[in-house]
């Protein structure tokens, strides 16, 4: 076998007994990708949805702002700045979730036990007093969000099953680690602040995860609007490292709150 020099460009000329074979390498590339396409697209929606989301998921949480609060950066006006856009967001979505629940795509993923609307409005009064309606500000990203939600609903109602899988799924996976760091960081004693993170009505989270994967795998639909949600969500994560991003100020703020009290335990330790 004899192979002779060629370019990234050039097609490989290979000369095996007395038949000459010509490998063009884009070719090459281009069957690789397709056979990715399709091994992807074989796969169960839930599978697919969060294999292809991976990257994006992984984008929003590498925010200063979120690895801030994975190692116990925080403090009371961050936290609180944080659950306001988070009621923001839930606020429109239930209400747009809650209006598509009879359509044959969106109601096999409306779930009224996942509403969280009720529990932040508890934690906005904790956390900013009988007034917080008047506290809860808008800004640039959450608006973004908002109206993209809006959009949505009126437009293509069936991506907005990207948003409830992005957003509850990611709160009922992640959500007891995060109440759980805020109540180290906080102080917090009991459920009064950290009332979204709970869901009170589903007494087993896997299991409830698991039936929600299977809702996904049992929405009919075909390839054009299985990759339409694919590409929502994946927006719909970028929105989210948007909104933690807005939040950078925040984190700024809650180092420098944070500093005395790691000063201190450091001269205990």
């Amino acid at each position: 076998m004899k192979n002779y020099e060629h370019s990234n460009t050039e097609p490989v000329v290979v000369m095996q007994g007395a038949v000459t074979v010509s490998i063009d390498p884009q070719s090459s590339k281009k069957e690789v990708a397709r056979e990715k396409t399709e091994a992807v697209e074989a796969l169960p929606f839930a599978q697919r949805i969060r294999k292809e989301t991976a990257q994006a998921h992984r984008l929003a949480e590498s925010t200063n702002f979120v690895k801030g609060i994975l190692r116990g950066v925080m403090d009371m006006e961050s936290f609180a700045n944080m659950q306001a856009g988070m009621y923001l967001v839930y606020e429109a979505m239930e209400a747009e979730l809650e209006r598509h629940r009879d359509h044959p795509v969106v109601g096999q993923v409306y779930f009224a036990e996942l509403r969280r609307r009720e529990v932040l409005e508890q934690d906005m009064q904790f956390l900013y007093g009988d007034d917080w309606r008047e506290q809860v500000r808008m800004t640039p990203m959450r608006k973004k969000y908002i109206d993209r939600i809006r959009e949505v609903s009126e437009q293509d109602p069936e991506l907005l099953v990207a948003h409830s899988y992005t957003r509850y799924l990611g709160d009922l996976s992640g959500g007891q680690v995060i109440a759980k760091i805020a109540r180290r960081s906080l102080g917090l004693s009991g459920p009064d602040g950290l009332r979204f993170f709970e869901f009170e009505q589903i007494e087993n989270g896997k299991a409830f995860k698991e039936e929600y994967r299977s809702r996904l795998n049992q929405l009919e639909l075909d390839e054009i609007r299985s990759q339409a949600i694919v590409e929502e969500a994946k927006q719909v994560f970028a929105l989210n490292q948007s909104l933690f991003e807005e939040l950078e100020g925040s984190w700024i703020r809650a180092i420098a709150n944070c500093l005395p009290r790691i000063f201190n335990r450091n001269q205990r330790a």
